[in-house]
């Protein structure tokens, strides 16, 4: 890297002040109308302003390039035809469950007593805690 020395000795000529530069209408290539020619330069103008932004215009052209690609593999290997087709899964047949019927006796009451008698009495002498199973004696007297 070099250093520039800037000798006040010397003397630098003013540069003449920079005037805007008129555009002129360019004219339009034959065929086109001057508001497409127009467009195209606006359109122009506009890439080369956007361009100039590193920062933006990367991820934003990776991003539309992305949806681009999602978009062409999507119509590539997407459904071709429009109707879907569904599968008709046998319905189960209903399962019949039986009504309750009056008993010989007449008294229903007391045979639903009975039975609830009876699972009182099986829950009560269900074992829980399995007081019943005894864990197997070990042994540490171990010798080689």
């Amino acid at each position: 890297m070099t250093d520039t020395i800037i000798n006040p000795n010397i003397n630098i000529p003013p540069q003449p002040p920079v005037l805007p530069v008129e555009e002129t209408p360019t004219q339009a290539p034959m065929g086109q109308s001057p508001l497409i020619s127009k467009a195209k330069g606006m359109f122009s103008a506009g890439f080369n302003k956007f361009y100039t932004n590193k920062k933006i215009f990367w991820p934003v052209s990776i991003a539309v390039g992305f949806l681009v690609l999602v978009v062409l593999l999507g119509l590539i290997f997407g459904n071709r035809n429009g109707s879907q087709t569904v599968s008709k899964t046998p319905t189960p047949s209903p399962i019949a469950q039986g009504t309750p019927e009056s008993s010989a006796s007449g008294d229903i009451l007391s045979e639903t007593q009975i039975k609830l008698n009876d699972l009182k009495k099986q829950v009560n002498s269900l074992d829980v805690r399995a007081s019943r199973l005894k864990p197997p004696v070990l042994d540490f007297d171990i010798k080689f």
